[in-house]
């Protein structure tokens, strides 16, 4: 296997293809060609850009080619890319030089050798919808949908094990497609798919969140540059940039956030501990409530009313969301602004009343949530404002609101109970978790 994988993936050249009454043509939906982003060729307040720069601009295009392939039926790897096996499992037709044949594996339950399918057409059939060609959420699905499916070019990805802001390990994004997540439009596929063709379609998802990366660089680079410099944006600076995006990947392979000790077993005192830190009553002073509100139900002060947001988000033609932001008052649009998560789209503290958490309801998945935060979405990281038995205290308490909601009834301790202590408190609260 050379460093430098081509893969060909177009056994899947899907089209849609419409009869209209009336009509003896048929039409389709043309072919199929990655996303540009938007600074290629458009200025974006605050974000570096070539308007105007047509030479730049082509530098980029060749650069992103070579590096990656010129179009989803060619895909190449950069090196150091590191993908498991070379990147085989991308597509279903390897370039040998001399010419296209089969990508043979072992996917039949004998072990018999088969033509993969592939990421590239697992991903077509599947994700292409809602995640789009180049995988910028722009499929012809996502405008109608809440969340937004993700943008993966950026390299970020909310749910992850790794630190805030790194990129996600591959457990992450197994788990992801594997179960979901539930809350969002992003279906479980653990019933749709192998695991051979889950791990086939992450491989996938890697390469073009890998590529969009390698892309939103060259374009920062080529900013910095003089339109008519022919030194401009080297073969050895692309390489480079692509190298670094790969580093950033296998870094975050060993870079897991792991808890230090056990999960502190879930008592009436751990979930009262818990339930005193998500109020802000302890020295820590955290706030919660803030945003999850008084009382969990993703209503807090520092956003917008829950009627507003849904007046917005899900009052009518999508395309029209921002002309109704546009009819706000100064203080509730100023709000409204300062409340997008790094996508640029809406974001809703979760109602914790409910018990559905899109990153998984594992406690481990909890733990993470609010140790390190999520990446792109506004939630910080807690850790080390509070130590790792608080975090475990918090966890408990966040998995028993939904079976007890008298928890958090009063919205905080009466006069009595802020003279008790939390062995006293425990000793009152039901047990109907």
């Amino acid at each position: 296997m050379t460093s430098r994988l081509c893969v060909l993936a177009f056994a899947y050249t899907l089209m849609l293809v419409v009869t209209m009454a009336g009509c003896s043509d048929s039409f389709n939906a043309g072919p199929i060609v990655y996303t540009e982003s938007r600074t290629m060729t458009e200025e974006i307040k605050g974000k570096p850009n070539l308007a105007g720069k047509p030479s730049l601009q082509a530098k980029v295009r060749t650069a992103i080619g070579k590096l990656f392939g010129a179009s989803p039926q060619v895909i190449k790897l950069p090196e150091g890319s590191e993908f498991p096996d070379g990147g085989i499992r991308l597509a279903n037709y390897v370039d040998t030089g001399k010419g296209a044949v089969p990508n043979l594996g072992r996917e039949k339950p004998d072990g018999e050798a088969s033509v993969r399918e592939g990421g590239y057409g697992i991903y077509r059939r599947n994700c292409l919808h809602c995640h789009g060609v180049s995988g910028a959420g722009d499929g012809p699905t996502a405008p109608f949908l809440f969340p937004i499916p993700r943008d993966f070019r950026r390299g970020l990805f909310k749910f992850t094990s790794t630190p805030n802001g790194d990129r996600p390990h591959r457990d992450d994004l197994r788990r992801t497609i594997r179960d979901g997540l539930p809350g969002s439009s992003m279906p479980a596929f653990e019933a749709l798919l192998s695991q051979s063709e889950i791990e086939q379609v992450l491989d996938y998802v890697i390469f073009l969140s890998m590529r969009g990366e390698t892309e939103q660089g060259l374009i920062e680079e080529a900013s910095i540059s003089d339109e008519n410099d022919a030194e401009a944006l080297s073969d050895d600076t692309a390489k480079e940039i692509a190298l670094g995006v790969a580093g950033k990947w296998k870094s975050a392979q060993s870079n897991v956030v792991n808890p230090p000790i056990p999960r502190t077993p879930s008592s009436k005192e751990s979930i009262l501990r818990g339930r005193d830190l998500f109020l802000g009553m302890t020295k820590e002073k955290l706030e919660c409530a803030g945003c999850h509100g008084p009382r969990a139900m993703g209503d807090g002060p520092s956003f917008v009313d829950q009627k507003i947001f849904n007046e917005i988000v899900f009052g009518g033609d999508p395309s029209e969301r921002p002309n109704r932001v546009a009819r706000l008052d100064d203080k509730t649009r100023e709000l409204w602004t300062q409340k997008l998560d790094d996508w640029g789209n809406p974001l809703r503290p979760t109602n914790l009343n409910r018990g559905v958490y899109k990153g998984g309801r594992r406690p481990i998945d909890i733990y993470w949530r609010i140790a390190k935060g999520i990446t792109g979405a506004q939630m910080p990281s807690h850790y080390p404002t509070v130590n790792h038995e608080q975090i475990w205290d918090l966890v408990n308490f966040v998995l028993a609101l939904p079976y007890d909601p008298n928890l958090l009834r009063d919205r905080g301790p009466s006069e009595k109970e802020a003279t008790q202590s939390v062995a006293e408190r425990a000793a009152i609260v039901t047990d109907e978790r």
